[in-house]
Order: C-alpha cells, then structure tokens, then sequence
C-alpha cells in the first residue's frame, strides 16, 4: 500500500491513493517553525516522528516536499521512501486545505485563518529579527545611506557656491567642498575668511579692492545653509569611516582584494554577502551594468566588460586595453574572496599578494593594444555586407502586400 504526505502550514496530512485522509499530525500551536522549516528545506522531528509512524502500516511513502532525497537518509524506512516536488495530490490539498483542516480539527474556516494570520506574522518577525542580527545587513543599508548622502552634498554644493559666487568669487578656485563649505559657515565674511587659518596650504587669496558687500541678514542665511550642509559632510565621514571597521571586521578577505567601498557596494547590490558568494565571477564582472547587458542583449552591441569593479583602483587607473583582462582577475579574486568570508570565514592574505602579481603580469605581457588581424576585420565586414544585403531583401519582401479592392485606383 501506498501514502502520499503532504506538508502544509498547519501540519502534515497523509492521503491514499484515492484522495482520502488516511492519517494526519496537525501542528496549530508550533505553526511558525514548521513555516521556517518548509521555507528552509529542514527536515523536523514533527515530519520524521509522522513517516515513522506511517512506515510500520504502509509499504512505500511518497512525500511531496522541496528537499533532497538524501535529506531522509538517517531514516530507518529510507528504501520505501520516494519524493517529489509537486504532484495531483498536493493539489488536491491545497485546492481544498481549509476544509480539510477543518474537517480533520473540528475548526471554522474563520478560526483557521486567525490561526494562519499568527502563525506568518511569528514566522515574518523570527526572519526580520534573524536578518537584523547579521552584520552585512548593517553594511548594506549604511552603504545605501552613504549613496543618498553623496547625491545630497553634491546639489546642495553646487546652490552654495553658485550664491557665494558674486560675494566671494576668489573661493571658487578652492576644490575641496567641504573646506569651502567650513569657510563660509565658521567664518563667513570676506574679512574673517581672508584671515581665516583654513585658507592656509592653499593658493586662494582674497581681494582687499574687492567692494561688493552683502548685508547681515543675508550673510546669516547663507551660514545657516553652510552649517547644515558642514554637518551633512560630518555624517558621511563618520559612514565612511564606520564601512571599513564593519568590512573589515565581516569580509576581511573582500576587504583585502576590493576596498572597503567597492566591497560595500557589491555586497548591497546583491543585498547580502552569503548571495554575492554563490555568484560566479562573470556576473561579478559585470554587477550594475544591466542596462547595458540588455542593450547588448536587444541590439546586438558590444557586450560590457566590466560593471561595479570599474571602481577597484587596478581597472580605474590602467589603459583602455588592460581592463577587460583586469576586470576578469578582478572579478575571480573577488568572488574567491567573498566564498571565503561567506561559509569557511579564514583569512587568507595571499589573495591580495596573487591579484597584484596577476595585474603587473596583464600590464607587462600587453605594453601595446593589439591590432586585429586586417583579414579578419575584412571578412567580418563583408559577412556584415552580405548580411545586411540580405535582410534587405527580406524586408522588401516582407514589405510587398497584396492590395485590396478600394485601397488602388487606375
């Protein structure tokens, strides 16, 4: 005989081979767990007690589950078992699951929804909590942070300078955004500033003929401004400086081979450090180039070489021709290192030393950009020729439609 068990939030129920409940073990009160143990693909003492209890009255056991079949090795009645992953029988019963339950309990259907209701609510605050508790989540939302604060300044510098400019032209050959931004709100008049130590170390200089004078209410607008936009720059440093211990401290490996803002951003972008290491390295290379994934996808352009890593200091700073092979051994580095931080956590410094022997092996072996052999640029631009000859003809073809009546006249 034969026992199909199907597993449902609300426990487990066997059925024969004619859609009848032939046994159940309903878990109303433990709901949540059996929930994270289905989303988990774990195997509970609740689902090995229940196959237990079946085996001694039924000769083969078919589960419908997610998990292996090897995950009920340590059973004692493992030759009879069988697993499938969907099948007519866990239809029927999720098709029909209230009333079943109902039938089986003795509850309403209203009873049985509460009961749902509170058994996914636990489930959900059990996952947010566990999720709060790992350290890349932390990295990823001040990362995003970082992000929104980096746009923030970036306008908000450009409105300042452009009001200072008629008050304090001579500024705007000052590069640094935040030492400009600290000048007008700490000393704000042209007298203060021209004394000011901050200026020194740099070549600006005020004019003492310079007459265009503002008054003091708009002088304290402008302060107020500096002053909220001085403290924006305080925050990020203080986000800057908190991504590398947390890096450091999760990814010590990642940290070694991408730097602490690249590692960051990666981690973000696959919103976790456990999914960035199941990636492998060719998608790494090109993280946050989908738009132009697609475009090589629908168009047929050149596919890109290299996504997010553009930022690792070895693909930024080297020639045209470098980047694509850097972006590879960039990007195998980085996914190495992230496997490694991820499930066995040892630090291997080594990592570091072997990508930067492999960049200065790239960089030696081209010196030059290589030339395409003219051969082969001509047979690809004459295949290209009889290509778009070709679908010309078919286009006119596709184009030739026979007219209607009405449509022509003589």
């Amino acid at each position: 005989m034969k026992v199909i068990i199907i597993t449902t939030n609300f426990g487990f129920i066997a059925l024969n081979e004619d859609y009848e409940i032939a046994s159940s073990k309903l878990l109303l009160d433990d709901g949540a767990s059996l929930i994270e143990a289905i989303d988990k693909c774990i195997l509970t003492s609740y689902e090995v007690e229940f196959i237990d209890e079946l085996s001694s009255r039924y000769d083969d056991i078919l589960i419908e589950t997610n998990k292996p079949l090897n995950a009920y090795e340590s059973l004692e009645c493992f030759e009879n078992i069988m697993v499938e992953k969907g099948n007519s029988y866990g239809k029927h019963v999720r098709d029909n699951l209230y009333d079943i339950i109902g039938d089986i309990s003795g509850f309403s259907n209203e009873k049985l929804l509460e009961i749902a209701h509170n058994q996914y609510m636990e489930a959900s605050k059990n996952k947010i909590t566990e999720s709060v508790k790992t350290n890349d989540v932390m990295i990823v939302e001040t990362i995003n942070a970082l992000e929104d604060l980096e746009d923030s300044t970036g306008r908000l510098i450009e409105r300042l300078r452009q009001w200072c400019m008629p008050y304090l032209p001579e500024l705007d050959k000052l590069h640094n955004h935040q030492l400009y931004t600290r000048l007008i709100a700490f000393e704000t008049t042209r007298e203060n500033i021209r004394n000011s130590p901050l200026l020194e170390g740099t070549d600006v200089t005020l004019s003492d003929e310079y007459d265009i004078q503002m008054n003091d209410n708009d002088l304290e607008i402008i302060k107020s401004f500096a002053l909220s936009l001085n403290a924006l720059y305080e925050s990020k440093n203080t986000l800057e400086e908190y991504i590398q211990e947390k890096v450091h401290d999760v990814a010590p490996n990642l940290y070694d081979v991408a730097g602490a803002n690249l590692a960051a951003k990666l981690i973000a972008h696959c919103n976790g450090l456990e999914n960035l290491a199941k990636l492998p390295s060719s998608t790494v290379q090109i993280i946050g180039a989908e738009k132009a994934v697609f475009r090589h996808l629908k168009t047929g352009e050149k596919p890109p070489k290299h996504g997010l890593i553009f930022q690792h200091p070895a693909i930024r700073g080297s020639n045209w021709w470098h980047r694509g092979k850097l972006a590879r051994a960039v990007a195998g580095k980085i996914t190495i290192a992230a496997r490694r931080d991820a499930f066995t956590g040892e630090y291997s410094p080594e990592l570091k030393e072997q990508l930067d022997e492999r960049v200065e092996k790239i960089k030696k072996d081209n010196p030059f950009p290589e030339r395409r052999n003219k051969k082969s640029v001509d047979d690809a631009k004459q295949k290209k020729g009889k290509k778009s000859k070709k679908d010309k003809r078919k286009k006119s073809k596709r184009n030739k439609r026979k007219l209607k009546k009405g449509e022509y006249t003589y």
